[in-house]
């Protein structure tokens, strides 16, 4: 599924709050081509120590002793992300992890009816332990 090419890219203004990704329900696409390349029931979190991950700056981010592939639209060929395959201890939460280039995404918020850019929203989730509580123990 491509979204038409006449659908525009929302701007957001500084004084516009950023959407978040708990408050609304989200389509994640390539800036270039707008294939969808997932939704936001599937985002695990934001890593917010470069703001992206970038293979150009691996060597300067603690990354460079991961192996890592790059990840492509399938329609495009654009580098949207990478897979970190084996990382030192301190990143092993990014192993096997699906890492999206903020810059290389858009996201149609479907409340809002519009396409903004993946800079603009804030990806925080609660920590996993907070939403267990919340749901409560399975067995009585």
């Amino acid at each position: 599924m491509e979204l038409d090419a006449d659908m525009s890219l929302h701007v957001l203004d500084s004084k516009d709050q950023k959407p978040t990704l708990g408050s609304c329900l989200m389509t994640l696409h390539c800036h270039r081509c707008s294939t969808v390349l997932g939704d936001s029931l599937a985002v695990c979190g934001d890593f917010k120590m470069t703001d992206s991950i970038m293979i150009h700056r691996l060597h300067t981010n603690g990354l460079s002793c991961s192996l890592h592939r790059a990840l492509e639209c399938s329609r495009c060929q654009c580098i949207i992300g990478a897979v970190v395959d084996s990382t030192p201890v301190h990143f092993e939460i990014l192993r096997s992890v699906f890492l999206l280039h903020k810059e290389n995404i858009n996201c149609y918020i479907f409340e809002q009816s519009k396409m903004v850019k993946a800079l603009d929203v804030v990806f925080d989730l609660k920590p996993i332990s907070e939403s267990i509580t919340e749901v409560g123990p399975a067995m009585p």
